[in-house]
């Protein structure tokens, strides 16, 4: 059906966002899931939702701006799509005057596709950042430029489009902090844990773990060793996309009621092998009208709890959104750290 549907866009010279497209912004207009950023000359092509939020945010973060973000639908780069609104995205925004920097964002896909969408972008005169998750190499080749995370891909588009890298803040790690939080663990807390509601933020932060550990999993992962087995209990290190079909089957998805999340939450939290519990909070519009605040109370239960156990909690969260999200994304910020939480200016 899907490639039914978006071959008869081809042939109408329309697109075809999705299915399972959970966020574009059109003429400045966001649809579903999508965060207030200011107009620029950057455009996006996601074949994944929160990854394109998560880039276009920085972007604006960074004093950039966004011409069009067309989604494409998380199958597009499969191989039996075979990249087709990716490609139809980048003929359009290659026309666009608007558009001077072309960002294309999208899941782990297979060596075909890949090439076949970069052969495409080396056609065109206009520089090309691209950020395929668990990609972790950056290189260049001509005008595209491979990035290997998020914040990476965000930089390089806001510097191509000639923004001055030199006086952007880029929150460097705070290694006294990682140094202090280390000492402070027990040595039975080995393992890391991740409640997303954004699916690409749980898969970045799976392939930035597997870098280092081993015995890492996650239900976005592609390889059926590094599988989840039971997806109400954790292993070692596990990243869990809560969108997800498999957790979403007849429930609104975690951006709008983060119950099935909290619930994992409070669990992880009781472990006494966990050391760091990852949590990310979406803001813009469909999500929740207070995401941090959901989740306050039992981040300071549960930090008070560990406390109690002689061993500490390291809860780290990262907000997704921008100043101008209707969430108000300092306040926001408040209630995370008066949790005791650590926050985290990306995943």
């Amino acid at each position: 059906d899907e490639i039914m549907l978006k071959d008869l866009a081809l042939e109408k010279d329309l697109l075809m966002m999705g299915p399972d497209c959970g966020t574009a912004i059109i003429n400045n207009i966001g649809l579903g899931f999508a965060n207030k950023v200011r107009r620029g000359n950057i455009g996006i092509v996601g074949a994944s939702g929160t990854g394109a939020q998560e880039v276009s945010v920085r972007i604006h973060e960074f004093g950039g701006g966004i011409s069009q973000m067309l989604g494409t639908g998380g199958r597009d780069l499969n191989p039996e799509i075979n990249g087709r609104m990716m490609l139809s995205g980048i003929d359009m925004l290659a026309k666009d005057s608007e558009t001077d920097v072309i960002v294309l964002i999208s899941k782990p896909t297979t060596p075909e596709v890949t090439e076949k969408v970069i052969s495409r972008v080396k056609s065109i005169d206009k520089p090309v950042v691209i950020w395929f998750v668990g990609q972790m190499v950056q290189s260049s080749e001509g005008n595209v430029h491979f990035e290997n995370m998020s914040k990476n891909a965000a930089l390089k588009a806001v510097e191509l489009a000639g923004i001055d890298r030199s006086l952007l803040d880029l929150h460097p790690l705070n290694l006294p902090l990682i140094k202090e939080v280390k000492e402070e663990l027990k040595p039975e807390q080995k393992y890391i844990r991740g409640l997303f509601s954004g699916g690409t933020l749980a898969s970045e932060a799976y392939f930035i773990t597997k870098e280092k550990y081993a015995q890492v999993f996650s239900n976005t992962a592609k390889t059926k060793e590094n599988q989840i087995k039971n997806l109400s209990a954790s292993e070692a290190h596990t990243f869990i996309d809560f969108g997800a079909d498999e957790y979403t089957d007849g429930k609104p998805h975690p951006m709008i009621d983060p119950s099935t999340r909290l619930e994992r939450f409070i669990k992880e939290a009781q472990d006494s092998e966990v050391a760091v519990i990852l949590l990310d909070f979406v803001l813009g519009y469909g999500a929740n009208e207070d995401p941090v605040g959901a989740f306050t109370e039992e981040i300071i239960k549960a930090k008070a709890a560990a406390n109690e156990a002689g061993r500490h909690l390291e809860v780290i969260g990262y907000i997704l959104g921008t100043d101008l999200d209707e969430q108000n994304y300092q306040e926001q910020l408040d209630k995370l750290v008066a949790t005791g939480a650590t926050y985290a200016s990306s995943m």
